[in-house]
């Protein structure tokens, strides 16, 4: 097929399924039984959505494309207001060349390289989230446990006394529409609202600490920030902080709750972890295949570029649905099955190229360290869900809850 238009790519309606967000797959098998690349309409208009594992292997690395063009989108924070200024300095919505020094910036304080220090606060945080639902024999899973783990880590990362979590909390809560393939007014009104009193709180906090002991994500950033003197770079540390502050607690917390109920829900696979611990990281890569927090995110065409017989024209955003590749079945056997023993490819979950989640190691270690705390300290789990609860359709798809009766071990 060749094209110059977007009129020539079939819709994918599937994704516009009530259904979709409380199950993906009918919409992803739909995906992958159409020929050709994978690259499709938004149902809603929003620019393409390419579903392919190969297609976006390949596009993953394509010099071509560069971040979001919120002028073209439909949903979303818009391409002006304050959250549209403070993403600005997140490096996933940098192009060159500013985007590679302010990706090496935030990539440094959250590296392997700051394992140990991460894994101990995470191991010690876990614990005391849990030790409360073990007193009381029970709990909600994301609200106290998956959400305390991250909310905790971050407000501390920040160098912020724990008093101030709920405020970061709130401000997460009302960025967290503008991820839906749906928004109204009074959503990005909220938005707005959230993210210049998160960067305000930030930068104030940051004139109050920066001449004092380093050590927070703002100390760790600022020599990178402050010696990049690029166009459109952020004009200090607290700018960067603030603008990642979302995927730190929100990101993070979905994806430590996907990781729960993705174990808990097959009691045969949660055996397996019971009996072999070891098991723990292959469970959260299975897991983050198959339930990952976000099922994608938007990358947009610099130029015009042929992809296969398709033509994608310069400035069209293209939804990279990870999701969907992770079940494409010529690449994993039974897509929909998991399965912690699992062999062969890797999931997509993190994208690929320059433009991979800075956050990927800290994300899998808060995943693998809730789920290794939760088999150390408890003898059994019981999931009490009957119909699970998703967040509304959009790149993020997260369980809301996970109420459990939980003993612990004597």
């Amino acid at each position: 097929m060749a094209s110059d238009t977007l009129a020539a790519f079939p819709v994918l309606e599937e994704f516009g399924s009530p259904e979709f967000a409380s199950d993906p797959a009918p919409a992803y098998r739909a995906a992958h039984a159409c020929a050709g690349p994978g690259i499709f309409r938004m149902h809603n208009g929003d620019g393409l959505i390419v579903t392919a594992y190969q297609t976006l292997a390949n596009l993953r690395v394509h010099p071509a494309l560069g971040a979001q063009n919120r002028d073209r989108r439909r949903a979303g924070s818009g391409p002006v207001g304050a959250l549209a200024e403070l993403a600005a300095h997140n490096p996933f919505f940098m192009n060159e060349p500013i985007h590679a020094p302010m990706a090496k910036a935030v990539y440094k304080p959250l590296s392997p390289a700051r394992s140990q220090p991460m894994t101990e606060r995470l191991t010690a945080i876990a614990e005391q989230a849990l030790d409360p639902l073990l007193e009381q024999g029970g709990g909600d899973l994301v609200a106290d446990y998956a959400r305390v783990i991250a909310l905790h880590f971050w407000t501390e990362l920040l160098g912020l006394p724990l008093v101030h979590a709920s405020l970061l909390d709130q401000w997460s809560a009302a960025i967290r529409p503008m991820l839906q393939f749906e928004n109204g007014q009074a959503e990005r009104d909220a938005a707005n609202a959230a993210a210049a009193e998160l960067w305000k709180f930030l930068s104030d906090h940051w004139a109050r600490i920066e001449d004092g002991p380093g050590g927070t994500l703002l100390h760790l950033l600022a020599p990178e920030v402050a010696t990049c003197d690029l166009p459109g770079a952020p004009p200090d540390a607290a700018a960067v902080a603030a603008a990642i502050t979302f995927d730190g607690i929100d990101s993070a917390a979905g994806g430590v709750a996907n990781t729960l109920h993705a174990c808990l829900r097959f009691p045969d696979q949660y055996a397996k972890l019971v009996a072999n611990p070891e098991l723990v990281p292959a469970a959260c890569a299975e897991a983050m295949r198959v339930a990952p927090a976000f099922i994608g995110l938007h990358r947009s065409a610099l130029q015009d570029f042929a992809c296969e017989d398709a033509r994608i024209p310069a400035g069209v955003n293209l939804f990279m649905c990870w999701g969907a590749a992770n079940r494409d079945p010529r690449i994993f056997p039974h897509p929909d099955h998991f399965d912690i023993e699992r062999k062969g490819r890797r999931h997509l979950s993190f994208g690929g190229g320059p433009r991979i989640c800075k956050g990927r190691h800290l994300a899998k270690l808060e995943a693998e360290l809730a789920l290794k705390v939760l088999l150390e300290k408890t003898q059994s789990v019981q999931l009490n869900l009957d119909k699970p609860a998703w967040s509304k359709p959009g790149a993020a798809r997260v369980i809301q809850s996970l109420p459990v009766t939980l003993a612990g071990k004597r």
